[in-house]
């Protein structure tokens, strides 16, 4: 019987003591008629009172399936009143998944939970970040009012979605042909060697992924051109062949040729508004200096009494190394062509008006003024002489080292357009509107004369010699095997006459305009040269 009675009180005590295990009241009172769940588990609405057990709770009140509020982690203590208010706001769905599963689904910084998930968060942009283990990514999600908006992410390997204009383009992925866009794929992490082509057009590229990316990656095929500073000839490269040199809207250029882009530029400070444009350049042997000549002809100065009314060139020497000029002056002149001495110490301008004059390069001060009886329509420095092609027909040559005429010879019977030096420096090519293109040696010894049979505004060899380019006055280039005279190939319906021509190249011919129309074209065999532009979004 003891041990019965023992049973009883231990039964009893026990009933006794969860009727008074501890709790709390949770009050909820805003807003009205609203939806109330508890840990999931819907529990009435809105008042409502509730006593609730010790511990930490998951609360959402809800005025409609998309308008609610949740909140984490509310306690609610043993004997206290916990009163809580909400403001439910428009929610959407967003659903997750991952390869493998099991990824933390963060919202901006916020932990939401894990995946697969599938919960209602707030209508608008979110920063959604996976992580799991040492792979991590994000997306940016946008939800909608009462849409569901779904996600899956492979955190094993890269999505890339490729897209080209034109879409008939190729692709082809670390030396595997893949087919023409649009085209989705997944890719290993790491750095893949794209490479998109169409006809004669291809570009490679690298692209560096990781696992979880999701990128979009478009090729678009544009026009090679040097346009964006109205950029225009006589063109040449630099003694070392690096740049080529242009002129253009606010002064002389200096392109990188794989990048497309100006690296150096020229200017006058003195000139902001860029009212005249200057109208030729040379470069010094050993591409320290570079001197420049800017006819005076729109007032952008306040000339000096001595000089009004006259024609006016500016003529400004370039340190290439720092880019500011070293020497800025007016001349009553009008200047054609201009050249520096071998040793850096003079600079020279063969005037319109028949003159070869000489300035010291850093002070300006005018040396010597020689009459070269002909008058000049082109010219270029090579190695201490500058070549003068006139009106006439005549190619003079002047030695800067002696300051004097060395030879004087017809050429042409009528002006000479252009003046040019082979890649290796042995020869002159000049051309005239007598239809004819003459290649002599630097001492003047005739090499070789193409008759062409119309008027022949620029001409130039390439590099190998097996080739040349001749322009003509119908905006057409024709390029030439120079050996047998056989047409390669011909340039028709350019935008201008082209005044200047330069091989880059035995494949890539730069054709250039005068002032009066300025663009620069580049062309491979004969195609407009293109390239592809990656963009990755």
């Amino acid at each position: 019987m003891k041990k019965i009675f023992a049973f009883f009180l231990l039964v009893a005590a026990a009933v006794f003591l969860s009727s008074c295990e501890g709790k709390g009241k949770l009050v909820i009172k805003e807003p009205p008629n609203a939806d109330v769940y508890i840990n999931g588990k819907h529990v009435g609405k809105t008042p409502i009172e509730l006593e609730l057990k010790e511990g930490k709770y998951t609360i959402e009140v809800a005025v409609s399936p998309f308008d609610m509020e949740r909140k984490k982690d509310v306690w609610v203590y043993f004997d206290h009143t916990t009163e809580l208010s909400f403001k439910p706001t428009p929610k959407g769905i967003l659903v997750i998944d991952t390869k493998p599963q099991g990824a933390d689904v963060i919202d901006g910084r916020n932990p939401i939970g894990k995946t697969p998930f599938n919960d209602k968060i707030d209508v608008g942009e979110h920063h959604i970040i996976l992580k799991l283990g040492a792979v991590g990514t994000s997306r940016v999600v946008n939800i909608k009012y009462g849409k569901t908006t779904k996600l899956f992410v492979n955190l094993e390997k890269a999505v890339v979605h490729f897209r080209a204009e034109p879409s008939q383009a190729k692709l082809n992925i670390d030396g595997k042909e893949i087919g023409t866009f649009p085209v989705n794929l997944e890719l290993d992490e790491g750095t893949h060697i794209i490479t998109v082509s169409y006809k004669h057009y291809a570009d490679t590229f690298r692209l560096k992924v990781k696992k979880g990316d999701e990128i979009t990656v478009n090729y678009i095929l544009t026009d090679v051109q040097l346009p964006p500073i109205q950029a225009y000839g006589p063109i040449t490269f630099t003694p070392d062949k690096k740049y080529l040199v242009t002129m253009g809207k606010a002064g002389i250029y200096f392109w990188d040729l794989k990048k497309f882009k100006p690296q150096i530029s020229l200017y006058d400070p003195k000139d902001v508004r860029n009212f005249d444009k200057f109208i030729n350049y040379a470069i010094s042997e050993d591409g320290h200096y570079v001197v420049g000549i800017k006819p005076i002809r729109r007032l952008a100065y306040a000339l000096p009494q001595n000089l009004k009314g006259k024609k006016v060139d500016k003529i400004l020497v370039w340190d290439l190394k720092t880019t500011f000029p070293v020497m800025s002056k007016l001349y009553p002149m009008e200047a054609l062509i201009t050249a520096i001495s071998s040793d850096n110490s003079k600079i020279y301008f063969v005037t319109a008006d028949s003159k070869i004059k000489s300035a010291e390069l850093k002070t300006g001060k005018l040396l010597k003024d020689e009459n070269i009886s002909h008058t000049p329509s082109f010219g270029r420095y090579y190695k201490g002489k500058i070549y003068i092609g006139t009106e006439d027909g005549y190619l003079i040559i002047y030695d800067t080292v002696s300051d004097s005429i060395v030879r004087e010879e017809k050429i042409h019977s009528g002006k000479i357009t252009d003046v040019e030096i082979s890649h290796d420096g042995k020869e002159i090519i000049t051309s005239s509107i007598d239809g004819t293109v003459k290649i002599h040696t630097t001492e003047l010894n005739p090499v070789r004369t193409i008759t062409v049979g119309k008027k022949v505004f620029s001409a130039n060899i390439s590099p190998s010699k097996s080739k040349i380019a001749v322009g003509l006055g119908n905006k057409t280039v024709v390029v030439k095997e120079l050996s047998t005279g056989k047409e390669l190939y011909s340039i028709k319906n350019l935008h201008f006459v082209p005044s200047s021509l330069l091989f880059s190249d035995e494949e890539v011919l730069i054709v250039a305009s005068s002032i009066k129309e300025p663009e620069i074209d580049i062309f491979r065999n004969g195609h407009l040269m293109r390239k592809w532009i990656q963009t990755i979004r």
